[in-house]
């Protein structure tokens, strides 16, 4: 059965979107909210934020990492990187070492606490995809991930 946003029709309670409904970025920043507003729910047992494991997970997936590689990879701004990594380091989550030959760079590693906290989350994170993929219901996944990939490289 084709719902009422499949159809083309007002998405909300009578409100007339004036075509917005048949827009790739209208329909995308629709999905990228409840995609979020779940994911939040599924971190917040762990008082994580959706850029908070996104670090977590960079840094575990390549340790000694300096900050500005993860801002480049994940497209943060450097200033609220440095303030995600402040609060995950007071949190004991995540250790600056130093960079062999550049005093003013940080490699970044987890630390014991943030190597726990991360596999708890990714169970979670784990389970939020599921429900995700779940509600793409046949559509190819893999297709959808390409699609989705060429748009992230505008």
């Amino acid at each position: 059965m084709i719902d009422a946003g499949e159809r083309g029709e007002a998405i909300g309670e009578g409100v007339a979107l004036g075509g917005l409904e048949t827009t790739v970025g209208f329909l995308l920043r629709l999905a990228q909210v409840a995609v979020f507003k779940d994911l939040l729910a599924a971190l917040k047992p762990f008082d994580l934020r959706v850029a908070d494991l996104s670090v977590l997970l960079v840094i575990e997936a390549t340790p000694g990492t300096q900050q500005s590689a993860i801002g480049e990879a994940l497209r943060i701004q450097r200033p609220n990187l440095v303030t995600i990594i402040d609060q995950l380091q007071a949190r004991n989550l995540v250790r600056r070492g130093p960079v062999p030959g550049d005093r003013r760079a940080y490699a970044l590693s987890l630390t014991p606490e943030g190597e726990a906290l991360l596999r708890k989350a990714k169970v979670a994170h784990a389970r939020h995809g599921r429900k995700v993929l779940n509600a793409l219901g046949d559509f190819e996944t893999e297709r959808m991930l390409a699609a989705l990939r060429r748009i992230a490289a505008l």
